[in-house]
């Protein structure tokens, strides 16, 4: 790991194609870790956005352009493909919308769209933010799944639930246009996702002039962590698409 200005930054470096993945809200760099592994040539790299990990915790403080500074740092002075899983899709097409020069094409799996009329609202100022994390992580991963966690790992989510509201009304705000991505962009839905994600995935991939839609059949929101297999082969395919 190395630190780069408050980021905790890791990388696997490889001579192969670079890759660097963007995780979503709730989350951190060892969230991708199952989805680099399937990608054994590439140089990887990931890192804990702020307030997530091992990184500083001033992001509301840095606002959402704070999370595309942050990318900015975490990309290499080379060719790479993002790859943005959620909210890290978010922040992946947000940047590509700058038109960077290192950025050759990008995978989006699931990134919403809440500024649209309908998409659900962040919670209000009247619901606890820690409750609204431990829901978020018991619909994610399911009731079993979250009460198999320690009553430490339990408190630590509930704890980042004040930035993930943040997060949620940073993107009522609309923070990416894909008609003004120049590069592959590859949109991953699962076939088992709500129709929001369905609808935010056929949308976005419609509005890019490079844009491919890929749904895959029995797959979730949370398939980063469950079919990280299924995912490396978006990844693969933007590799293919570029020649990288």
């Amino acid at each position: 790991m190395q630190r780069l200005d408050g980021l905790a930054v890791y990388e696997t470096k490889r001579d192969g194609p670079c890759v660097v993945f963007v995780h979503g809200a709730m989350d951190r760099a060892a969230g991708m870790i199952r989805i680099a592994r399937c990608l054994p040539t590439c140089n990887i790299i990931r890192y804990d956005r702020r307030g997530y990990g091992r990184s500083d915790a001033d992001a509301a403080e840095r606002g959402f352009d704070g999370q595309i500074q942050d990318l900015k740092v975490a990309l290499p002075k080379r060719p790479c493909v993002l790859f943005g899983h959620s909210y890290g899709g978010v922040i992946a097409m947000a940047l590509g919308s700058m038109k960077p020069s290192e950025v050759v094409a990008i995978v989006s799996y699931e990134a919403p769209r809440a500024w649209e009329s309908w998409w659900p609202q962040a919670p209000d100022d009247e619901i606890d933010p820690g409750d609204a994390a431990e829901y978020f992580m018991r619909n994610l991963t399911g009731d079993r799944k979250w009460l198999s966690l320690t009553s430490r790992a339990r408190e630590q989510y509930r704890h980042q639930g004040e930035l993930m509201v943040q997060e949620l009304r940073w993107q009522e705000t609309r923070r990416y246009d894909a008609s003004k991505i120049e590069v592959p962009l590859i949109i991953g839905v699962g076939s088992q996702s709500n129709e929001r994600a369905q609808m935010a995935a056929r949308l976005t991939a419609a509005e890019a002039s490079k844009g491919t839609l890929q749904k895959i059949e029995g797959l979730d929101h949370g398939a980063p962590q469950t079919h990280p297999k299924q995912i490396a082969q978006l990844i693969k395919r933007a590799l293919n698409s570029i020649n990288l």
